[in-house]
């Protein structure tokens, strides 16, 4: 071609804008946050966290429960963390020592059924906000 670019240099051009275009959207992809949405636990949900955390526990039944939050990223999982007071080994109480875990709807056939995964436990000295944030319910 006179004046102007062949066929193979104008298609190794236009081959060099879709890579890069491509490089550029697959590179977004890997960047992209899922949004922590709360969410509000049901009677049997607290019901499964706090078997799983008694369980943990010197004295299970001289727990005491509070401040328990929850947040949804996908359906079907649940993050939870909260605070829960008991009696330790030499009978006194803690004074509260927060707790995180991943709550799973392990239902099969409709039916209501949880499965509470304890995957941090703090001491009294923990900051709850922070056990909270490194655990996915709160950003």
């Amino acid at each position: 071609m006179a004046g102007g670019l062949s066929f193979d240099a104008l298609m190794g051009e236009h081959m060099k804008r879709i890579m890069i275009a491509g490089l550029l959207l697959l590179s977004s992809c890997g960047s992209v946050t899922q949004q922590t949405i709360p969410y509000t636990l049901s009677e049997g949900e607290v019901s499964a966290i706090q078997n799983t955390v008694r369980s943990y526990l010197k004295d299970p039944s001289s727990a005491t429960f509070k401040s328990m939050m929850a947040a949804q990223r996908q359906p079907g999982i649940v993050y939870v963390c909260g605070i829960v007071d008991s009696k330790n080994k030499g009978g006194a109480f803690t004074g509260g020592e927060p707790f995180a875990g991943v709550l799973r709807n392990t239902s099969a056939t409709g039916r209501a059924a949880f499965s509470f995964t304890l995957t941090a436990q703090g001491s009294a000295q923990t900051n709850f906000n922070n056990m909270c944030r490194q655990n996915g319910v709160v950003s």
